[in-house]
């Protein structure tokens, strides 16, 4: 009998299902079986299936006609042998010691379920998930005063982050409900923790969530019968508290439940800021909305061990991305307002804004590394990887930071300032779309906030080729 029974539904998931299996295979935990349920898929899903079927003898396939999720993982409960199930969605993956973690924790406290936190996926980026900070084992009255303050969370919400005991399930005879095409998955977790007395929470990401446009999260719900369908779920949320005694004292924040929505982040417990890059093999790139392109920033940071003031763009505009260096567009007041403060001569060539830049102290950068976005359209970046500030701020003694305008500012603020623990100085665009500030205007509010970090010139300071990072 092996310990875990883990859980794969599968319907039109080809361009994604390898990457699944493939971390199903490189789990460091072995004693299990693992159940795919192909619900009629009309792609080619079942053959891979079946590769994997034949490559590992512990993956079982199951064909069937179209029914659904829930009538999927249902039939796979059915047949399931191992002492605890788990579950994957086929477009998300594992990491490496998922099982292994989940197995620990429910061997270690003898647990009924067992929670994880996750990593949301978007695009190229993912973020970490997290909610319980509590380490050891948890009661149910324990678990359920988590769940309280934030219900329609996707931690709390989903199957795939969580281990559950499945003689708790046979005992009860829970099952997914058929006819619901959303909030299934909660409703089955608050049957199972009516059942369930022992819990604990792993503080560390074992599942990549990938959030797609077109999601159930992001299409169903919508389409749903949204009241009905909450007030149901309200009706057995309360009676869960009802039977621990905990609604009275709680009657509030319980019915408050009624007008939250599922979601994968939330208030009470927030994405972390620290966006990260996927690995080239587990990128798999969905179709952009239209005029969208994925750009990666080309060219290299202007620094060097004598620079003082830090200077931070948003992202290369199209001309400049052609140019392959900072401030390219010919309209853009950039190198202007900058000769005008340093009382030079305007730079033409890369060489002579780079001499520029260093002779006087000024390091120069952008925020994004890399993003999705339409144009040069500042407004229309997303999916931000942020540079990594804190390579400039190790090698440079910067005393000041400066955003080239109010979105350079706003993604500072969002990316890079929990990173690099200093905050950014607020300067007007440079950008000719920020018509309102003249040449004029754009010097004296730039001199105000540079005035005092600037050098006149580095005194035997040769800056035509500046220190790689």
């Amino acid at each position: 009998m092996p310990f875990i029974s883990l859980i794969i539904p599968v319907y039109n998931a080809e361009k994604y299902l390898r990457r699944c299996f493939n971390s199903v295979l490189g789990q460091t935990f072995q004693d299990m079986e693992v159940i795919v349920i192909n619900d009629g898929s009309t792609d080619g899903s079942l053959s891979i299936c079946r590769e994997y079927e034949e490559k590992d003898s512990r993956f079982v396939v199951i064909d069937k006609e179209n029914t659904g999720v829930s009538d999927s993982r249902n039939q796979a409960i059915a047949v399931a042998k191992g002492c605890y199930l788990q579950f994957i969605d086929s477009d998300d993956w594992l990491t490496p010691d998922a099982t292994e973690l989940l197995a620990e924790a429910a061997g270690k406290y003898d647990c009924d379920l067992v929670v994880a936190d996750f990593y949301r996926v978007e695009r190229a980026v993912y973020t970490e998930k997290q909610h319980i900070r509590e380490r050891g084992l948890l009661t149910r009255e324990q678990y359920a005063e988590y769940m309280m303050q934030d219900p329609a969370d996707f931690y709390y919400g989903v199957l795939w982050n969580k281990l559950y005991r499945k003689s708790i399930i046979e005992e009860h005879q829970l099952k997914m409900e058929e006819e619901l095409r959303f909030c299934e998955d909660f409703l089955f977790n608050l049957r199972f923790i009516r059942h369930a007395a022992r819990f604990a929470a792993i503080q560390t990401p074992i599942y990549y969530y990938m959030k797609r446009k077109g999601s159930l999260v992001s299409t169903d719900w919508k389409k749903a019968n949204a009241v009905a369908l909450k007030l149901r779920l309200l009706k057995e949320y309360k009676e869960l508290y009802q039977s621990m005694g905990l609604y009275e004292e709680n009657e509030l924040r319980i019915n408050a439940f009624v007008l939250s929505f599922a979601k994968d982040g939330g208030v009470a417990a927030p994405m972390s800021r620290r966006r990260q890059k996927l690995d080239a093999e587990d990128y798999i790139d969905d179709q952009l909305p239209p005029g969208f392109v994925r750009v990666r920033h080309t060219f290299e940071p202007i620094c060097d061990e004598h620079c003082r003031i830090l200077i931070l763009g948003s992202f290369p505009s199209l001309k400049s991305r052609e140019n392959n260096f900072y401030y390219g567009h010919p309209q853009n007041r950039f190198w202007r307002l900058l000769a005008r403060l340093l009382g030079t001569e305007v730079p033409e060539t890369i060489e002579e804004k780079k001499s520029l830049l260093l002779r006087h102290g000024i390091a120069l950068w952008d925020v994004v590394a890399e993003c999705d976005i339409r144009g040069s359209s500042d407004l229309s970046i997303r999916n931000v990887i942020p540079a990594n500030l804190n390579q400039v701020l190790r090698l440079a003694d910067i005393q000041i930071i400066i955003a080239n305008g109010a979105t350079a500012h706003r993604l500072y603020e969002k990316y890079c300032e929990e990173r690099t623990g200093r905050r950014a100085v607020k300067c007007p665009s440079t950008s000719p779309a920020n018509a309102v500030f003249t040449l004029d205007r754009l010097a004296e509010a730039w001199g105000e906030v540079l005035g005092p970090y600037i050098v006149p010139d580095i005194d035997g300071h040769v800056p035509d080729k500046p220190k790689r990072l």
